[in-house]
């Protein structure tokens, strides 16, 4: 296998006829299994990512909206924020799918697509191990893909791109029925299971559904993660700031030709994503 030559990492494949030793269903094809991968609390790792910073000297504004970036005459950056305004000899954009008309140049490159997920009430004990013997973290393949695991107090936590715009009150809603018509889909057994919590956010996508990094309008940024930013942004963010400390460039993925998002896809302007979705629908239910 090319990932075992290249990257001496051991995948396995597991047939259809033994997946539900797996993952408690056998609704898919097969599956492959990575035996070195893990799961975190996100929020958690953000917290402590936050501690660690402000341990080293870092003065965090938390709840503070940047609403313009501009330069001094001295060459430094001047921003303007909710609270006041701030210079800067170097920024660093991590916005994301946030990102807003205060960097317009970044702004129409990015793709915002929500992504949602719920948990359910607790699990009696013989009915999670059903669901899920090994303590797996699942994901599938699809372009409206799912994420599921149990949570250590045995709740089935279950997400997806049910819906291709960004978060609101009323798609974290809508998306908390057809998430739930998914996990029935894919655990019968879960028909009868109340749903406790539901909650979404909005993932940074690109035209090429690739990373990017570098300067754009002479500040560093690093988007497009596509929902794979706990690990990748990690990665990138540590690359920045090698290079905001004068550190060479050896990130791969600057250079890459970064087009613009097509107006009605790009943040700010997203009327054509339920187009975009009926397309990836199509495409997930012809493969």
């Amino acid at each position: 296998m090319l990932v075992k030559r290249e990257f001496n990492h051991e995948l396995r494949i597991i047939p259809k006829s033994e997946l539900r030793g797996e993952i408690g269903s056998d609704i898919y094809f097969g599956g492959m299994v990575d035996e070195t991968s893990a799961g975190l609390n996100p929020a958690r790792y953000l917290a402590g990512l936050a501690l660690a910073a402000q341990r080293a000297g870092a003065c965090l504004c938390d709840h503070t909206r940047v609403t313009s970036v501009g330069r001094e005459r001295n060459n430094k950056f001047r921003m303007e924020t909710s609270k006041g305004a701030i210079t800067a000899r170097e920024i660093i954009l991590a916005s994301g799918a946030y990102t807003t008309d205060a960097t317009p140049a970044l702004r129409k490159k990015i793709i915002p697509i929500g992504s949602y997920i719920m948990a359910t009430e607790v699990l009696p004990s013989d009915l999670a191990r059903e669901l899920s013997p090994r303590n797996r973290m699942i994901y599938d393949s699809k372009h409206f893909l799912y994420y599921y695991r149990l949570t250590p107090d045995n709740r089935m936590l279950f997400g997806g791109r049910a819906a291709f715009f960004p978060e609101t009150e009323n798609t974290v809603r809508q998306s908390a029925e057809i998430l739930r018509r998914g996990m029935i889909g894919v655990y019968p057994q879960l028909g009868d299971t109340k749903i406790e919590f539901v909650w979404g956010g909005t993932l940074d996508f690109t035209l090429d559904v690739m990373p990017h990094a570098g300067k754009i309008g002479d500040m560093y940024f690093a988007a497009g993660f596509a929902g794979h930013g706990v690990a990748a942004a990690t990665w990138f963010g540590a690359k920045l700031a090698g290079l905001v400390c004068g550190d060479p460039n050896d990130i791969p993925f600057d250079g890459i030709p970064f087009r613009g998002a097509p107006l009605g896809l790009r943040s700010g302007h997203t009327w054509a994503l339920p187009l975009a979705g009926a397309w990836y629908r199509i495409l997930d239910w012809l493969t």
